[in-house]
């Protein structure tokens, strides 16, 4: 708790009362579906027998549960948890994650089910709370904390629904990549007002390292790197007209070592693939991914098996799940662009001028004002790439790991209806509040049934 102060403390046991609440209702509705669903693999990969359909009418209510959850890419997890990762495709899935729940016990399947449904339960929980911190911070409004409090609510009722739940990546993901922005959102803070020490240093240096972590769990945590590559380019004015001071200096070599610790995450697992299936094999039997000039697993298998590159998802049956996505990328760009125009930081030029903090008239409030714009960037790519270049659905659920869309959402929510544009920005609010709810509940009982989107 020390990284809350007292008045955001009395704010923590309500979230985690909405967040038990709502965790119940979606896990309830996961118990009671009826099924394997369509794909048998979950109910294969729990009990290999020829009796399992039998067997699946005595299971417990835990255990049917644990079925409803195991599914999808939660199956590549699991499964590499129990014999490590085989076959190529399966690289395409974290490896660090399927390491962590496979470390934890060495056991049957269904603990390490078990045990991936209670990391991503808990990593969401602490996801909500780092949120709410991060937004108490970052919000330029003097309404910070009860736009705060909406924001992790938000994040509560996102649509990324059960895959918050299930033996998922995503929730680690959204804790890692939240407490990375925390973390580089207090060292900045630490810099408007005082000089370089070892404490903002070690902020920055901590958020890069998080940062890295975020990427070996999902590959668009490298977008966070965004964060760390504007801080640093934001200098060069200086650097052309030779007006660097030491403190710059320093926070430059502090910034640009942060963004190199994001590079092991996304190298380190491309290695270890690149040994196990390119060193000490014939000409004959290497796949053609190690010969390129960048060997990259990852992108192959993206590529062979989701068939997924630049405008390879434009197809007229795809149309549906475009529609689908549509809000939240809208959320996203808009969000993004509203920030980003009205909050952005000028890069630095001439000597260093002490920054103050930001102060937002009551008028203006639906501006969606914050201390920290930078953060809109990693979201503004990810809607761009997801719109032209992977399966578009899944920004629904990725998206839960990026701030600036919460605190849009929730701006607008409290913004003063004095004026016609703050009423609409208000009922605009509200609606993308129920589509998020009526979204989350049918996602969720679409997840359990191994029914699509995915």
């Amino acid at each position: 708790m020390a990284i809350f102060d007292q008045a955001e403390i009395g704010h923590l046991r309500p979230l985690a009362w909405i967040f038990c609440l709502w965790k119940a209702l979606l896990l309830f509705l996961a118990a009671l579906s009826p099924g394997p669903g369509y794909d048998t693999s979950a109910l294969i990969l729990l009990d290999p027998s020829t009796k399992r359909r039998e067997n699946f009418l005595t299971l417990s209510w835990l255990s049917r549960l644990g079925l409803n959850l195991l599914r999808w890419d939660a199956l590549y997890f699991v499964k590499a948890a129990e014999h490590d990762k085989l076959f190529e495709q399966e690289w395409a899935f974290s490896w660090v994650y399927s390491r962590l729940i496979g470390g934890v016990t060495r056991t049957e399947v269904q603990h390490y089910v078990l045990v991936g449904i209670l990391v991503s339960n808990v990593c969401h929980l602490l996801s909500v709370l780092i949120l709410y911190r991060l937004l108490t911070i970052t919000s330029g409004s003097r309404q910070r904390r009860q736009i705060a409090f909406v924001g992790a609510i938000l994040h509560v009722l996102t649509p990324a629904s059960l895959f918050l739940s299930a033996p998922y990546a995503e929730a680690l993901f959204s804790l890692l990549n939240l407490t990375g922005m925390l973390l580089y959102a207090q060292s900045k803070s630490r810099a408007d007002e005082q000089p370089p020490s070892l404490h903002e240093d070690a902020l920055k240096l901590s958020s890069g390292i998080l940062f890295a972590a975020a990427t070996m769990m999902r590959s668009n945590g490298l977008l966070s790197g965004l964060i760390l590559l504007y801080d640093a380019a934001r200098y060069i004015p200086r650097i052309a007209s030779m007006q660097l001071t030491l403190h710059d200096v320093r926070r430059i070599i502090v910034t640009v070592v942060a963004g190199c610790f994001i590079i092991p995450g996304t190298v380190w697992p491309q290695y270890l693939a690149y040994r196990r299936f390119c060193v000490g094999i014939s000409t004959s039997e290497t796949p053609p991914w190690c010969k390129k000039t960048i060997p990259s697993v990852y992108s192959w298998v993206q590529s062979r098996y989701w068939n997924v590159g630049l405008f390879r998802y434009w197809t007229l049956p795809n149309l549906p799940l475009f529609l689908m996505a549509a809000p939240m990328l809208w959320l996203l760009l808009q969000s993004s662009a509203t920030v980003l125009h009205s909050s952005f930081q000028p890069p630095l030029r001439g000597r260093p001028v002490p920054q103050t903090r930001t102060t937002v008239k009551p008028e203006d409030l639906s501006t969606v004002a914050t201390r920290v714009p930078e953060l809109a960037l990693p979201q503004l790519v990810l809607a761009v790439a997801a719109t032209t270049s992977f399966h578009v659905q899944i920004v629904n659920r990725i998206s839960s790991g990026y701030p600036t869309w919460y605190l849009m959402v929730a701006t607008w929510l409290l913004c003063d209806r004095s004026t016609s544009n703050q009423s609409e920005s208000r009922q605009r609010s509200e609606w993308a509040i129920r589509g998020i709810v009526v979204y989350a509940i049918a996602q969720g009982v679409l997840f359990a049934n191994f029914l699509p989107p995915a």
